[in-house]
């Protein structure tokens, strides 16, 4: 599991090192560059192998912030394998004790520095290289970056060239450290390498377009206090088998939970069929489908269950009493995929909410979402082993938020109407994010393949099934929706690989997921 702050709570990190360990704030910086180096040399040592450069170039641009600094000390840990030219901005009264000391280092090693003062002088610099390190601005940077600086980054990318490694120290220069909104001139890295810990705006909005592959160091932080600090998770394959554990050798079926998957109406037999599927492939122990009208790929292991429909072809109050015994029967429930949206469904959802037991998760996806909404304008009650999975359209629907506003905003909206709404939230967006309030994890995996029909039910089932073996593994409603996103996207990617984006469909995620699982170290039994 990665943890990801925010640049405030990277600041309160440094602060504590110096503060409260006593770490000099010039021995964070040297341990930052240090870690900066060895991640760089074998980036640098492979980019040369190719480009047949011996002895290669390096530029370091610099500000004259503590990013400049740690640009400084790598430059002049670079001079001994390297010729290293140092062009720098800012004023050297402005900058800390430690930047000063390191910018001082160089000029006694004899290293080239040159103060980019105006757009004359960087005229006259030669921006060709092998390598090329962006340390203008780090954690505190944003989007609106100005004047010289602005003509840097426009220099870098007027003489882009194919033959030079881009790199950014902690975070590219034009790129907001927080939201991940970049300058249309921001440095494009090829790599970033970072520092402490992941930042949000590394991995917002923007971001991936301008970061490359992120590279994370440690300065000497202790890792606990990075976790107690970082609101926002992401999870990685080996949390797969952490959350999931090692199944008991004795186990049986009702060791991993039933899920009961309601919905569907007789036009829309797909949908509560792909949950349901889905269910049985992420491993819950039994799956039960519960809907108007059972489709003809409905896996051989679902049970199925139907209930007589009135012309509407819809679920109505005629179908409380098999209802009811689902509730009885079962562990786990997803309600929604293929609901519909007639009024009398919408009730029979209220009404099964209020029935289901607390101690019992329940995922709320596609038209099941609307029960939440009541007709007076209020809210139903909910509590966090409640799983709403929204997109965006059906996010603004339910909180009446701006839909254009939604993207850029995920990471501040879902924690927000989570707490609001006493559930648990996954808000499908790039990156999804899923929300119990106070802590959040931010999904990662999946590609632009998976938008495609009957994706989300997928999801859905997956959750749901997570949910299921809860009582098992101990995992809950928060982590049974982050993992269930995380595995959903996993087996995109997977499937991507496989074949192509363009031929992923909902059917092919579920096929695809025991390639993912197959891929994890073996569990071992109990």
């Amino acid at each position: 599991m990665r943890y990801v702050l925010t640049p405030a709570q990277m600041r309160a990190s440094d602060a504590y090192a110096i503060e409260t360990l006593g770490i000099p704030a010039a021995i964070l910086m040297e341990d930052a560059a240090c870690a900066a180096f060895e991640v760089m040399r074998a980036l640098l040592d492979e980019h040369c192998k190719q480009s047949r450069a011996l002895r290669p170039r390096i530029i370091f641009l610099c500000g004259s912030g503590n990013n400049g600094g740690d640009g400084f000390v790598l430059a002049r840990h670079f001079s001994h394998r390297a010729d290293v030219c140092v062009y720098w901005t800012g004023a050297v009264e402005k900058m800390s004790a430690e930047t000063r000391m390191n910018f001082t280092l160089l000029q006694s090693h004899g290293i080239h520095t040159q103060h980019i003062s105006s757009p004359e002088v960087l005229r006259d610099v030669d921006m060709e290289a092998d390598c090329l390190v962006d340390a203008l601005i780090g954690n505190g940077g944003t989007e609106n970056v100005r004047g010289i600086v602005v003509d840097i980054l426009r220099s870098i990318k007027k003489h882009r060239s194919s033959r030079t490694l881009f790199i950014a120290v902690d975070i590219p220069t034009g790129l907001n450290a927080e939201t991940g909104k970049a300058h249309p001139d921001c440095f494009r890295a090829d790599y970033t390498i970072t520092m402490a810990a992941l930042k949000t705006g590394l991995l917002l909005n923007d971001a991936p377009d301008v970061c490359g592959e992120i590279r994370t160091v440690p300065i000497g932080i202790p890792a606990n206090f990075i976790k107690q600090q970082a609101s926002v998770r992401v999870l990685e394959d080996a949390d797969i088998t952490r959350l999931l554990g090692k199944r008991p050798r004795r186990a049986t079926k009702h060791d991993f939970g039933s899920v009961a998957v309601i919905g569907g109406t007789a036009a829309m037999a797909g949908a509560p069929a792909l949950a349901a599927n889905a269910c049985i492939a992420a491993g819950a122990g039994l799956v039960r489908l519960y809907a108007p009208t059972i489709h003809a790929m409905t896996k051989l292991e679902v049970m199925t269950h139907t209930f007589s429909v009135g012309e509407r072809g819809v679920i109505t109050r005629s179908a409380l009493p098999l209802l009811r015994e689902a509730i009885e029967k079962n562990t786990a429930f997803v309600i929604g995929p293929g609901l519909g949206t007639d009024a009398e469904t919408l009730d029979v959802v209220r009404e099964l909410l209020t029935l289901i037991p607390p101690d019992r998760p329940v995922v709320l996806d596609a038209d099941g979402l609307r029960a939440v909404r009541l007709d007076s304008g209020g809210f139903l009650a909910l509590r966090p082993n409640i799983v709403l999975t929204p997109h965006r359209g059906e996010f603004a629907r339910l909180t009446g938020c701006a839909y254009e506003n939604i993207p850029e905003a995920a990471q501040t909206l879902a924690p927000e109407w989570t707490s609001a709404l006493g559930c648990t939230l996954l808000l499908k967006n790039v990156p999804t994010i899923i929300s119990n309030g106070s802590i959040s994890y931010w999904n990662m995996s999946g590609n632009a393949g998976m938008a495609t029909a009957g994706s989300g039910d997928v999801l859905a089932g997956i959750i749901g099934a997570l949910a299921a073996q809860g009582t098992t593994f101990g995992i809950e409603a928060l982590e049974a929706a982050a993992l269930g996103a995380y595995l959903h996207g996993r087996a995109g990617d997977v499937y991507a690989e496989m074949h192509s984006q363009q031929t992923l469909t909902a059917s092919g995620l579920i096929e695809t997921l025991a390639v993912v699982f197959a891929s994890l170290p073996e569990n071992e039994t109990l």
